[in-house]
């Protein structure tokens, strides 16, 4: 049959079904290492249409390769074959029973779903996977997973009470306990593995604590009849799994955790045995690679912190959490151990969650790391019994050491597994060759230890070449045989976990074969971590942290579940593009414009990635370089620069504001420029704020603070000067009330953020050039008229500087915070210092960030003077709690942070500055992307995007107490919140004036 053939019958089925280029590629990879390209990708809604695909597969003769939200490390969800998705559509979760604790769930819930689900009643899912923000039940499955708690709960395998699977010819069985699907099959089973009983029993003995590679006839040995334990760990090569039912298992009542320090891991190691005997729920290592992957990172600042890692680094940390039965005793007993450097006994829950986050986020971190050279897996999933810890680190390390190489040790100690990551180029040759060496070699050790090659995490491409050697060949043949019985014309991942030669661990690599060749000269410096266009984009590993349902990383993926939404859909899209796997023209891809099209540039990735991808730097880079070479179209012209409309407009205000809802002009704006007709556009205002700012009359007496502190620079962003003025009047006159003195920057220009976020960097970079030059040499101030305040020595500025939020190298200024700077506030008679208070945040990204990454000079000492309005006021608050007179009044206050200061700080500041407000009750709301960014949502073809995008926001304001106040520092989210939402969010410096004595 031809592959034309093939692909009609496929096609004939009820399934959806894909074999563009762009489907294609988005699942040619996976968290792993490996590369490989599927012939299509299926994605049943249903059962039946799972069965309808699989049974035209079979007649096909194609390949079916079963997949969940493709986060595996070893390439499992990888084929040349059909790959059918059994996670977008099939996410029920139903039939709780709470007297049996059971509950049932289609292959594609993720655990932290179904976990959210559970917690009302006092239950949860017990095997908890790192990955749980994005796991799928269905994969878990598939792949007997269990991560840190293994000591309690056992691996998946243990929880799954029934499965509903659907056969290479079609059929859709249900099996497990008390089913009685497949009876046949399940005898001939039984016949097998009773022949092998002492064999089985021998080679995979039940002291080890996390699973054994291959099918499960250990388990099958000891429950006979139960074919769920055949299917948990086999990895898709038997059937695929289309829903479950599952145990579920009560929360703990109690948790305590603890951490000991060491100063090297052989020493942690030995700490591990000694441990054992108190009962840890979990007890997990991280060492110091892994930690050193967290400085610098706004998520992880906080832990950092709490483990005191900056002033008292250590080489080793072992986590140690207690469940239920006298968990106090047993941390007092943890701690008179005194092992290792220190011991720290965490006091609260929430201090517990940092910690985990950070432990959770290992795999990102690691592959995170700078340069070409990365922690890569192969030899991370070994298991052998916990006290024999010790010794095998020490065998690993005489296989590392002599190839000189550095490696990772993290993982679940309390039950003998370390993931251990060599650090490797994959694309020399010369490194390749030294996995290939570290992975025969850890295979000969692991038998020695009589231990499991893939205990976790799966055998797939990376480890079914060593699968033999591991089982012997009387295993092997009972495991062809179990093959034999679900799968005898081998159509379901052919070469997993039986060796047919197709797949080998250095074969299939993403990173070597094709050269990534830009067709282009990068402009942006990619300064924070990478400095490279090319490094950036490999720092997406594929672990699909993006694909977590969390509010704020990746919002475009949150509404629509499309892959190609995510930060690594992208990731992957732009790499195929540039590897022309689309077109001989990259830049003009369909495929690339699809992915690039709808990101919205919120810069979430660039901190909740923890590898730290930065989509809106790579799509900003590949737009210029399309501008560039075929020239900037008239829409993205006009876009760039609506601070020049902002001007135009406000010459006859009146004139263009009736102008703006004049159906003719806006037919005429839809058809050239893309703009949604029933978008309202921002109006523009009857007198500009810089303006008034000059023509004011100069404040009479002294301010109202009883200190006058000095001078700082407001910038009157474009929407501040032309479309809101009164949040600037509002920001002035809080100021005042301060006891500051307030200039603007005479002959400021936009600060290029649109032009910018469109890919006109040329443009963004003539704005910042002519920006930085006025704010270094101290000319263009802008005062009021015949001013005549008292002004200080701008020393005195330091009782006004907050104590930062911005935290690490991505503050914008590498190795030392914004606000530390301006502490240290000194006029030395020649270089001005005064803060820049920045009322609009994309317009402070611009300068503490963006400016740098176009390598602009004096960027760097500009930035550490840039500060939002609303760090400032809250760090003057914080050291002087009465130095603004504020009137008490009863009322909630809800806040909706930008994308922009969530990425670049900790946007906890903003409810605390809310609360010093007497009376004032004031949440942070728990939000992602309003869905506006700035022109994407005034776009017809964007529109409908949009309003998906910011459908969770909008759903917490319908829940906000009546009366209630919004609060929304960005233009954009306050216009978004306004025409979708019909309520008006005032900026922080409202909210904060409307609250003056007056």
């Amino acid at each position: 049959m031809t592959p034309g053939q093939q692909r009609s019958l496929l096609a004939g089925t009820d399934c959806e079904v894909a074999f563009d280029e762009l489907t294609r590629q988005l699942h040619a990879t996976d968290a792993s290492i490996h590369r490989v390209e599927p012939f299509g990708v299926a994605f049943p809604r249903t059962a039946a249409q799972a069965a309808s695909i699989l049974h035209a597969a079979a007649e096909a003769g194609v390949s079916v390769i079963p997949r969940g939200a493709g986060t595996g490390l070893v390439g499992g969800a990888l084929g040349d074959g059909l790959v059918v998705e059994f996670a977008r559509h099939n996410r029920r979760i139903h039939g709780l029973d709470l007297e049996r604790r059971t509950v049932r769930v289609g292959a594609g819930v993720v655990l932290d779903e179904l976990n959210a689900f559970l917690k009302p009643h006092g239950l949860c899912f017990g095997p908890d996977v790192a990955t749980s923000s994005r796991a799928t039940l269905g994969g878990m499955i598939a792949n007997n997973s269990s991560g840190s708690h293994v000591p309690v709960y056992g691996t998946t395998a243990d929880h799954v009470r029934a499965l509903e699977i659907v056969l290479a010819d079609g059929r859709v069985v249900e099996v497990g306990l008390e089913r009685a699907g497949l009876r046949e099959p399940a005898q001939r089973i039984e016949s097998l593995v009773n022949a092998h009983a002492k064999l089985i029993a021998g080679r995979m003995p039940p002291d080890l604590l996390k699973r054994w590679p291959g099918y499960g006839i250990d388990r099958f040995l000891r429950e006979p009849g139960n074919l769920s334990h055949v299917l948990a760990g086999s990895e898709g090569t038997l059937a695929g799994i289309f829903s479950a039912e599952l145990n579920v298992v009560p929360l703990p009542c109690e948790r305590g955790v603890g951490l000991v320090f060491f100063a090297s891991v052989a020493e942690a190691m030995q700490a591990t045995v000694e441990l054992l005997p108190l009962r840890p729920a979990a007890l997990e290592h991280v060492d110091r690679v892994l930690l050193d992957q967290t400085k610098g990172q706004l998520a992880f600042q906080a832990a950092r912190d709490l483990l005191d890692l900056d002033g008292r680094p250590c080489e080793s940390i072992l986590i140690v959490e207690f469940f239920d039965d006298a968990v106090a005793d047993r941390l007092s007993a943890l701690a008179a151990k005194r092992l290792g450097l220190r011991t720290l006994i965490l006091k609260s829950a929430a201090e517990a969650g940092l910690v985990w986050a950070m432990r959770k986020a290992g795999v990102a971190l690691l592959t995170g790391c700078a340069g070409d050279a990365k922690p890569v897996t192969g030899i991370e999933d070994a298991a052998v019994r916990p006290a024999q810890l010790p010794e095998y680190v020490a065998g690993l390390r005489s296989l590392l050491d002599p190839l000189g190489l550095r490696a990772c040790f993290y993982g679940h100690a309390a039950s003998g597994l370390l993931h251990v990551r060599p650090v490797l180029d994959l694309h020399r040759g010369e490194d390749v060759r030294k996995l290939r060496h570290l992975m025969q070699e850890v295979s000969a050790l692991v038998r020695q230890f009589k231990g499991s090659l893939a205990a976790e995490h799966g055998v797939g491409i990376a480890r079914t070449e060593f699968l033999a050697e591991q089982l012997g060949p009387e295993l092997l043949g009972v495991m062809c045989g179990v093959k034999d019985v679900f799968d005898p014309g081998n159509r379901f991942n052919p070469g997993k976990l039986l060796d047919t030669g197709r797949f080998k661990c250095d074969r299939d690599l993403r990173l070597s074969g094709v050269e990534l060749r830009l067709p282009f000269t990068p402009v942006l410096g990619f300064a924070a971590k990478d400095g490279s266009f090319v490094r950036n984009l490999e720092q997406c590993n594929g672990c699909g942290g993006c694909r977590k349902e969390a509010p704020t990383m990746c919002p475009t993926f949150v509404a629509t579940g499309e892959e190609v939404m995510s930060t690594r859909g992208r990731a992957n899209v732009i790499r195929a593009a540039l590897e022309q796997r689309f077109s001989p023209d990259p830049l003009r891809a369909a495929e690339l414009e699809a992915a690039l099209g709808h990101c919205l540039s919120c810069k979430a990735c660039t901190t909740e990635c923890p590898s730290n991808v930065n989509l809106a730097l790579l799509k900003a880079e590949l737009l210029h370089a399309r501008w560039r070479r075929d020239g900037l179209p008239l829409r993205e012209r006009l876009f760039g620069r609506v601070d020049l409309l902002g001007k135009l407009g406000c010459l006859a205000p009146g004139l263009a504001n009736a102008a703006l809802k004049w159906p003719m002009l806006r037919k005429l704006l839809a058809r050239r420029a893309g703009l949604a007709p029933g978008r309202p556009l921002p109006r523009y205002a009857a007198e500009r704020f810089d303006r008034w700012f000059v023509r004011r009359a100069p404040a009479t007496g002294l301010p109202r603070s009883r200190t006058v502190r000095g001078k700082v620079f407001l910038w009157d962003d474009t929407f501040v000067r032309y479309h809101e003025p009164h949040i600037g009047r509002a920001a002035v006159a809080v100021l005042e009330a301060a006891g500051f003195e307030v200039a603007l920057v005479a002959g400021r220009k936009c600060c290029g953020r649109p032009a910018f976020s469109l890919g006109d960097l040329d443009r963004a970079a003539a704005l910042g050039l002519h920006n930085l030059s006025l704010l270094a040499t101290g000319d263009g101030e802008q005062s009021p008229a015949s001013s005549e305040r008292r002004r200080t020595p701008e020393s005195s500025l330091a009782a006004a500087a907050p104590p930062s939020p911005l935290k690490g190298e991505r503050a914008g200024v590498r190795g030392e915070l914004a606000s530390e700077h301006s502490n240290r506030i000194v006029s030395d008679g020649r270089t001005p210092t005064l803060p820049i208070l920045f009322l609009e945040p994309s317009c402070w990204s611009m300068f503490i960030e963006d400016y740098r990454e176009l390598n602009l000079p004096g960027a760097e000492a500009i930035a550490v003077r840039c500060l939002l309005f609303e760090q400032f006021i809250d760090g003057l608050l914080a050291r002087e709690p009465e130095a603004i007179d504020f009137v008490p009044a009863s009322s909630d206050v809800a806040i909706h942070a930008h994308c922009h200061a969530k990425s670049l700080a900790n946007p906890s500041f903003m409810a605390r500055l809310a609360r010093r407000l007497p009376g004032r009750n004031a949440t942070l709301l728990e939000t992602g992307c309003c869905g506006m960014a700035g022109a994407f949502g005034m776009l017809e073809e964007k529109q409908e995007l949009s309003a998906k995008v910011a459908g969770p926001l909008l759903a917490k304001i319908d829940r906000l107490p009546a009366g209630a106040t919004l609060v929304a520092s960005g233009t954009s989210c306050r216009h978004q919140i306004e025409h979708l939402a019909g309520t008006r969010a005032l900026h922080m410096a409202e909210l904060l004036e409307s609250a003056l004595a007056k």
